[in-house]
C-alpha cells in the first residue's frame, strides 16, 4: 500500500468515527447515555480491572517493538519478526471487548437506544442467547450486531470493520494454526488439509494495517471527546430541567473526561468517575431494564414548591460546591434555555 493510500483510510476511518464519538446533538438522547458510552459505565470497581488499559499498553509495546531501527537491532529475521508481531497485534486489536462495547452503545445513543454495559445480548435470537448463556461473545457475534446498529444509524463503521476483520484469519492466529511463508500466510485449520486457509502477504498486510489505523482512529477519537468534555471542567451545566440538577464534568491528570457529578438543589449530588486507581460510583446505579443510568435524589420535598421536586415551597435551592472552584452551582434563566 501506498502511503497515501494509508491516509486515506486513516481519515477515512476518523470521519467514520467522529460522527459517533462527537455527536451534533450531544442532549436530546440524555447525555448522561452518551456519557456512560464514553466511559464505559459498569459499575464500583477497584484499582486494576479495567482490561481496556492493559491492552493500549500491550498495542504500544508491540508497535514500538516491530519499529524497523528497533527490530533491526534486536532480530535476526527482523522481517519474518515483524509479520509475527504484526499477527499478534492483529489478533488483539479484534479480541478488545472496549471498542466493540463503545462502538456499539455510542451507535445505540444515536438510535435511542439507550446505554448498557452489555450492548449486544438483547439483539441475539432466542438460540443465541442459550448458546452464549454465562459466556463472552465472539468477535463475529459482536460485529453483526454493530453492522446492524450501523445500518439502522446510517454509518459506515460496520462496512469499516467489515474491511479488516476476517474470522478465519482471526482463528488460526488465536490457535496458533498458521505458518508463515516468503509469500503467503497459511493455515491448515486443525489436522487435515479439508479446511485449508491461504493469503498472500501483499492481502494480509493490507488487513494488519487497517486494523492497526481502525484502533488507532479508535484511541484518537476517544481522547478527542473526552478532551472536548474535559474543557468543559469546572462550570455548572444544566442538566435535568425538571429536578434543577447541574452537571459538572470531572477531569483526570491530562484534562480528559474521566466522570461527571450532577449537584441536585437539595445539597445532595450523584457521581461517576473512571481513573487508573478504580471506579467511584455514587447515589446512580445502572437500570438494565430501561437501559439508562439512574440517580438518587436523597429526599423529596414534603411541599414542594415550582422551582423543583427536590425544594420545599419558599426554600432556597442548595446546591453542593463544585470540586474545582468550590463555588455553589446557580440555577437562572440561561441555564433553563441551555437545557431544553
Amino acid at each position: 500500500m501506498t502511503e497515501e493510500e494509508v491516509q486515506e483510510i486513516e481519515q477515512r476511518y476518523i470521519d467514520a468515527l467522529k460522527v459517533l464519538f462527537l455527536p451534533e446533538d450531544p442532549i436530546s438522547n440524555d447525555i448522561v447515555k452518551y456519557f456512560a458510552s464514553l466511559l464505559r459505565i459498569v459499575g464500583m470497581e477497584d484499582k486494576g480491572w479495567d482490561p481496556h488499559l492493559e491492552s493500549r499498553s500491550i498495542l504500544e509495546d508491540i508497535n514500538t517493538i516491530i519499529q524497523p531501527e528497533t527490530a533491526n537491532s534486536i532480530f535476526t529475521n527482523p522481517d519474518y519478526t515483524t509479520w509475527r508481531f504484526g499477527l499478534l497485534m492483529y489478533s488483539h486489536i479484534v479480541e478488545m471487548d472496549a471498542p466493540y462495547e463503545v462502538i456499539a452503545n455510542l451507535l445505540r445513543f444515536k438510535l435511542g437506544k439507550g446505554y448498557r454495559p452489555d450492548p449486544f445480548r438483547e439483539f441475539l435470537n432466542r438460540k443465541e442467547k442459550k448458546r452464549v448463556k454465562n459466556k463472552p461473545l465472539f468477535p463475529l457475534q459482536k460485529i453483526k450486531v454493530i453492522q446492524e446498529l450501523a445500518k439502522q444509524a446510517d454509518s459506515p463503521i460496520g462496512e469499516i470493520i467489515g474491511e479488516f476483520y476476517d474470522p478465519k484469519l482471526r482463528n488460526s492466529i488465536s490457535h496458533s494454526d498458521f505458518i508463515i511463508t516468503e509469500e503467503e500466510f497459511r493455515s491448515r485449520s486443525g489436522a487435515g488439509a479439508l479446511n485449508s486457509y491461504k493469503i498472500s502477504l501483499i492481502d494480509l498486510n493490507i488487513k494488519i494495517t487497517k486494523a492497526k489505523k481502525f484502533i488507532s482512529a479508535f484511541f484518537l477519537l476517544d481522547n478527542a471527546a473526552r478532551a472536548h468534555w474535559g474543557s468543559y471542567k469546572g462550570k455548572a451545566l444544566g442538566y435535568d430541567k425538571i429536578y434543577k440538577g447541574m452537571m459538572e464534568i470531572l477531569v483526570d491528570d491530562n484534562e480528559l473526561m474521566c466522570g461527571f457529578k450532577v449537584h441536585w438543589p437539595n445539597n445532595s449530588e450523584s457521581t461517576y468517575r473512571r481513573t487508573e486507581t478504580g471506579i467511584e460510583m455514587t447515589n446512580c446505579t445502572l437500570d438494565h431494564a430501561h437501559s439508562t443510568v439512574d440517580f438518587f435524589v436523597d429526599r423529596y420535598a414534603q411541599n414542594p414548591g415550582s422551582f423543583s421536586p427536590l425544594v420545599e415551597q419558599g426554600v432556597e435551592a442548595v446546591y453542593t460546591p463544585l470540586e474545582v472552584s468550590g463555588e455553589l452551582p446557580v440555577w437562572d434563566n440561561k441555564t433553563e434555555s441551555s437545557t431544553t
